[in-house]
């Protein structure tokens, strides 16, 4: 019986230590996944700032100014009226007409 309990023994603590070992090893590779992807996270975060920093920049007013006076030239046009906006001749505009022209009617 003593030589049972014995070899109970060593072999648990064999196995025990075995099992320890193993789990250490899969510890330290499951932190170095976490490490990996921690940086990878700071890199897109990094990357989110610089397009946000960049985008409001780029929609700056004084910005679009800048390059339409540099490049393009465009004028303001002076809208008196939202009626005096033309649209294109489409189902969309047609539907538009019809619906100015009831509204006419109306007023």
């Amino acid at each position: 019986m003593m030589r049972f309990f014995t070899l109970f023994i060593i072999i648990f603590s064999v196995s025990g230590t075995v099992w320890s070992m193993w789990l250490s090893s899969e510890l330290k590779n499951e932190e170095a996944r976490l490490k990996i992807i921690k940086s990878k996270i700071i890199e897109i975060d990094e990357k989110i700032r610089l397009a946000e920093a960049e985008w409001s920049f780029i929609t700056n007013p004084k910005h679009i100014e800048y390059l339409n006076n540099k490049y393009l030239k465009l004028k303001t046009i002076p809208i008196n009226d939202i009626t005096s906006i033309k649209t294109k001749d489409t189902i969309l505009s047609k539907k538009l007409d019809k619906y100015n022209k009831i509204l006419k009617e109306i007023n």
